[in-house]
């Protein structure tokens, strides 16, 4: 919003407008976010409810070790750290072996994994599908995408298309 030399002051709440009109609460969620350090998982929930979205997402202080979820379909999302602070490079090999064989557990789940490490495919233990460079800032990451099988289609879906 603060770019008004770029973009006018018009054109940004015109765009929220539009975004805030196609929000639809209705939809079920199942979103849920973990961290194994406390205060990140209060500063998220803080964020979430700065967003006004805190009441969508389940926060909870818990290690990578313990992820598992009963639903058969699901996308992990993560962005784990990957080395910039040099005493945390020593532990990367265990950490992405363990998101690998969690999400092993996952069998019909897709992970998406955001890092700039560049060993997260081989302890992951598992290929990327899809694996996009992207930059932030000036680090040079890559989004890691690994595809589950997508869920059958609901019968009301299958009538509407008709």
């Amino acid at each position: 919003e603060d770019w008004k030399h770029l973009i006018p002051r018009k054109c940004w709440y015109d765009a929220m407008d539009e975004a805030n009109d196609l929000v639809d609460l209705s939809v079920q969620t199942d979103i849920q976010g973990y961290d194994i350090d406390g205060d990140i998982v209060r500063a998220a929930r803080a964020n979430a409810k700065a967003a006004g979205v805190d009441e969508l997402i389940h926060f909870q202080q818990r290690s990578v070790s313990d992820l598992s979820h009963p639903k058969k379909y699901g996308f992990l999302i993560t962005n784990p750290p990957y080395g910039e602070r040099i005493e945390d490079k020593k532990n990367l090999p265990e950490l992405y072996k363990t998101i690998g064989e969690r999400f092993a557990e996952l069998d019909s789940w897709s992970a998406y994994i955001i890092t700039a490490y560049e060993d997260t495919e081989r302890y992951f233990g598992r290929k990327a599908d899809k694996n996009r460079k992207i930059y932030n800032g000036m680090m040079k990451t890559y989004f890691y995408q690994f595809l589950g099988p997508k869920p059958p289609r609901k019968r009301e879906d299958r009538r509407e298309e008709r």
